[in-house]
């Protein structure tokens, strides 16, 4: 079975785990959920998946590069080899049709259900990554950990299990198919970009600050997306607060 098959087979039982989750879920693990999401999107996709490995847009220390590329797997994106790599593409390649996601060449709602046909990811785009041991690891033994992870929450109780993984994982899965699908769609523009990028703050709002994507594709080596005041970011905010920047770029 293909990693993209299987990759599908687990969104869609996460997305089975609502009914569920609907029945026997209570208003709080609703919220609990959100806020584990939001540690995860902010640590481990923003801050790690995205602006540390994809962009290298700020160096840090070792252990949270394990622990946040670590956490990033729990969104159930896929690996960081292959979201940096698939994300790096789209830079080089914004809104033509070499780009891997762009609703611009391809129908916005496959898009946005991650339905983006076979992407070969060039190795030129990765041949860094190859090399980074915790990367690589993280990479090979990916599926075992979403088991792992999945199956110790169910353990201690189902509804754990729903609301630990399947839920915040569901949130992922919609908050980035948002961000590949209307952050190319519609917003406000604040640069003049050769593509379609947008600033969205609907899309901000489940993606933990990833939705100032105009801003991102002006400046995309920049560790800060928001660049007001309102314009919510909390990953730089988290990488600020703890000094997690380690000769970091501005």
């Amino acid at each position: 079975m293909s990693f993209e098959i299987k990759l599908r087979a687990i969104h869609f039982f996460n997305h089975l785990m609502l009914i569920p989750a609907f029945v026997y879920g209570e208003w709080w693990m609703w919220i609990a959920s959100y806020v584990w999401w939001a540690v995860i999107g902010t640590i481990g996709i923003s801050a790690g998946f995205h602006r540390y490995l994809s962009h290298k847009a700020y160096r840090t220390y070792g252990w949270f590069e394990k622990v946040s590329l670590a956490i990033g797997c729990l969104a159930t994106g896929g690996t960081p080899l292959g979201w940096a790599g698939a994300h790096r593409m789209h830079h080089a390649y914004a809104d033509t049709e070499l780009d891997p996601h762009s609703p611009i060449k391809r129908a916005w709602w496959r898009i946005y259900v991650h339905d983006w046909g076979h992407v070969k990811i060039q190795r030129k785009f990765i041949k860094d990554l190859l090399r980074n041991k915790t990367v690589m690891w993280l990479h090979n033994h990916y599926f075992k950990i979403l088991i792992v992870w999945a199956m110790g929450l169910v353990l201690i109780h189902p509804l754990l299990g729903i609301f630990g993984y399947c839920i915040p994982a569901i949130m992922a899965f919609h908050a980035y198919g948002q961000i590949n699908a209307w952050g190319h769609m519609w917003g406000y523009r604040r640069y003049n970009t050769d593509d379609h990028s947008y600033n969205n703050p609907v899309v901000n709002i489940l993606t933990m600050g990833e939705g100032w994507h105009n801003n991102h594709h002006n400046t995309p080596g920049s560790w800060k997306i928001g660049e007001t005041w309102w314009e919510w970011d909390p990953a730089a905010f988290v990488l600020s607060t703890f000094n997690l920047t380690k000769r970091g770029k501005h």
